[in-house]
């Protein structure tokens, strides 16, 4: 009997770990998880993006990785919320000092943007970009360009909070 109880037991605890891990899979997070459920309401084509912490001056920033074309066309837009702290890192496979445009097409929150160097070294920061009113025209969007091989875009105002300014150097370099 101690067999078959332990045998049911075994297989009970498997099928809940299985039922448990399609469910992340799938994009059903546990409210204990909060992170994590965070990053699936970033619109990328996966229900967790790939995530990366950073140390920065005053904070640790938790940001979802966007190292793919589609990935960084996409980036933040239709976010409603970014927590203090998270945000997105986009990934160019350029070498350093290349030239970048960013805009808030579709973009539902003002943002801060930091471009980063290949070495770490932040080479310009826009604070509190403007995000569109329904309905505006491209030519109207916000748009912010700078030189490196990062991108971070945090919610308005984490650039100061979390003591970033041009020239910190960043734990970026030989990262990815």
């Amino acid at each position: 009997m101690q067999a078959g109880l332990f045998s049911r037991a075994v297989v009970f605890r498997a099928a809940t770990l299985f039922v448990a891990g399609a469910a992340a899979l799938a994009g059903a997070i546990s409210p204990a998880n909060a992170a994590a459920r965070w990053c699936t309401k970033v619109p990328l084509e996966q229900a967790f993006c790939p995530a990366f912490t950073l140390e920065a001056p005053r904070a640790t920033l938790r940001l979802a990785v966007a190292a793919d074309e589609a990935s960084r066309a996409r980036g933040l837009m239709g976010v409603r919320r970014i927590p203090p702290n998270e945000g997105m890192l986009f990934v160019f496979p350029d070498v350093a000092g290349a030239h970048h445009e960013f805009w808030m097409k579709d973009t539902l929150v003002p943002l801060d943007m930091i471009f980063v160097e290949d070495d770490g070294t932040v080479s310009s920061i826009f604070a509190n970009v403007p995000a569109p009113k329904p309905r505006t025209s491209d030519a109207n969007v916000a748009r912010r360009a700078g030189t490196g091989r990062y991108v971070i875009e945090l919610a308005a105002g984490g650039a100061r909070r979390t003591g970033i300014t041009v020239g910190t150097r960043l734990p970026l370099a030989n990262a990815f």
